[in-house]
């Protein structure tokens, strides 16, 4: 019968005749979503999906995942752009760190699609109301320079997708870019930084954030004042297979956190950078 209950039924048997997978309805098959109400919003680390392995695994790809705290759960922020499971592993691990809601939804975006899910598992730090909070989400953010109308106020809009055509990516000047290209939010007042979570452009790029750095301190809010800020540890250099890194930078206070390509010709986008 493929009721939604069955993503959630601690069964990962990925076979659909073991009768522990869910099926979308055939006749409403646009942007077939699937979601699970956690009961209250948790702070989420990793979402995990168990494919149907049995019969036409390649249907999930590619799939969205949406965290937040709207029952409308295809409106909630998205955690990375879309991604794609190998045919043939049975699951996928997706990191969402720093999201946060109630709701988490899986949802195949386009016409023609059919959604089958056999587990899935979400992986929660504590509830939120134990966890710190995103510092920098909506607040002022500068960068060097601005192209593609790739606002830095895109960073800390809270949209974490990783896909810069649905507009919450940043761009500083390309063709051929600036030496030491930097992006950088005013906190408002000082605070203590435990973490910095960058999410980077998956669509194309996305090396050209290598190597980053991160300065932190009081001193601004100008770009040349904000780069003298003492730096979190040294070259920094994402996973180009992942949408997001998450750095520590343990004791560091400060009211401007700043994003930085350190050299010549450099262009900076980031997708969301969350401050913890």
């Amino acid at each position: 019968t493929g009721e939604a209950s069955l993503a959630v039924d601690g069964n990962t048997n990925t076979n659909y005749f073991a009768n522990s997978c869910t099926h979308a309805n055939l006749e409403d098959t646009s942007n077939p979503t699937w979601w699970v109400d956690l009961g209250q919003p948790y702070v989420i680390n990793r979402v995990v999906i168990f494919n149907r392995m049995d019969y036409e695994p390649d249907r999930l790809n590619p799939f969205n995942i949406h965290i937040g705290d709207s029952d409308q759960v295809s409106t909630n922020p998205s955690c990375g752009g879309d991604h794609h499971i190998d045919v043939t592993q049975p699951s996928i691990s997706v990191s969402c760190p720093g999201m946060r809601g109630r709701y988490v939804a899986v949802r195949l975006p386009g016409s023609d699609r059919v959604l089958t899910l056999c587990e899935v598992r979400v992986f929660p730090g504590r509830p939120l109301l134990h966890v710190g909070v995103n510092v920098a989400l909506g607040k002022s953010a500068f960068q060097t320079s601005t192209s593609w109308s790739g606002n830095a106020s895109l960073a800390v809009d809270g949209n974490t997708d990783t896909h810069w055509d649905h507009g919450s990516c940043t761009h500083t000047a390309d063709d051929p870019g600036e030496a030491n290209p930097a992006w950088w939010v005013d906190l408002g007042q000082s605070y203590v930084v435990g973490r910095v979570v960058i999410f980077n452009r998956l669509d194309a790029g996305p090396e050209r954030l290598n190597p980053f750095n991160i300065h932190i301190g009081d001193s601004g809010p100008d770009s040349d004042q904000v780069s003298t800020n003492p730096q979190c540890g040294g070259d920094h250099r994402i996973d180009l297979t992942q949408p997001s890194i998450s750095i520590s930078c343990p004791v560091m206070r400060g009211r401007f956190v700043v994003i930085r390509l350190p050299g010549p010709s450099r262009v900076l986008t980031l997708c969301e950078v969350l401050i913890f």
